[in-house]
């Protein structure tokens, strides 16, 4: 019976150290969007102010506006192979 106890105990230590690794590994990569978004973040904020003060050249005041956002890989959601959808945050 002793031998059943510990063969269970073993198997939910096991899943709870697989959990916590899956979990340590999604917050990774949740930090390097958040850092990613929040560069991007200053760069628009760097832009408005550019705009804000006239500054003709950190606002791009020479081309027209576009009404697509560019598409540039690595900075969304679901980066580095993440397969979460933008409504599970």
């Amino acid at each position: 019976m002793s031998n059943e106890l510990i063969s269970a105990l073993e198997s939910r230590v096991t899943s709870a150290v697989d959990t916590i690794e899956g979990l340590r590994t999604e917050v990774r990569v949740l930090k390097e969007e958040r850092q990613l978004l929040e560069s991007k973040l200053r760069e628009l904020l760097q832009k408005i102010e550019g705009v804000e003060n006239g500054d003709a050249q950190a606002g791009s005041l020479d081309s027209a506006p576009s009404n697509e956002a560019p598409q540039t890989p690595g900075y969304g959601f679901g980066t580095m192979g993440n397969s979460h959808s933008p409504s599970e945050y």
